[in-house]
C-alpha cells in the first residue's frame, strides 16, 4: 500500500473513512498557500472537488464506491469497502505527495464544479 499521508485511514466496525485534517500544522502549511496561490480556499468543500475531477480522470470506477462528507476545515470520504479504501489513497496519496502533479490537476479543473 501507497504511504496513505496526506490522509488517515479509519476502520470503525466496517465503515472505511478517509480523512484529511485540513486544519493540522503539517497540512494546513503545505496545502493552503499552494490552493491559495491557484485561487482556491483549500478546504474540505475545495479538495473533494478536486479528488472527483482527479477520480475521474484516473479511476472513475471508485466514484461509485466512495461518499464524500467534506467540512470546512476537514475533507470525509466513506469508502464501502476496505479495497475501495486502499485503492483511493493508492491513487490520490502520490498525487498530493507531489505538489507538481497536483498543480496539474488543479490548473486543468473545472472551476464551476468546485464549492469553495
Amino acid at each position: 500500500m501507497t504511504n496513505p499521508h496526506p490522509f488517515q485511514l479509519l476502520d470503525d466496525e466496517g465503515q472505511f473513512t478517509i480523512i484529511a485534517d485540513l486544519q493540522s500544522d503539517d497540512l494546513y502549511q503545505k496545502y493552503y498557500p499552494f490552493f491559495e496561490e491557484h485561487e482556491f480556499e483549500g478546504n474540505g468543500y475545495c479538495w473533494e472537488g478536486h479528488i472527483t475531477q482527479i477520480l475521474e480522470k484516473e479511476d472513475a470506477a471508485l466514484l461509485e464506491h466512495v461518499e464524500f462528507d467534506p467540512e470546512a476545515g476537514m475533507f470525509v470520504a466513506i469508502a464501502d469497502s476496505k479495497e475501495a479504501q486502499l485503492r483511493f489513497v493508492n491513487v490520490l496519496s502520490p498525487i498530493f505527495a507531489d505538489l507538481t502533479k497536483l498543480e496539474t490537476f488543479v490548473t486543468s479543473a473545472d472551476v464551476s464544479r468546485i464549492d469553495d
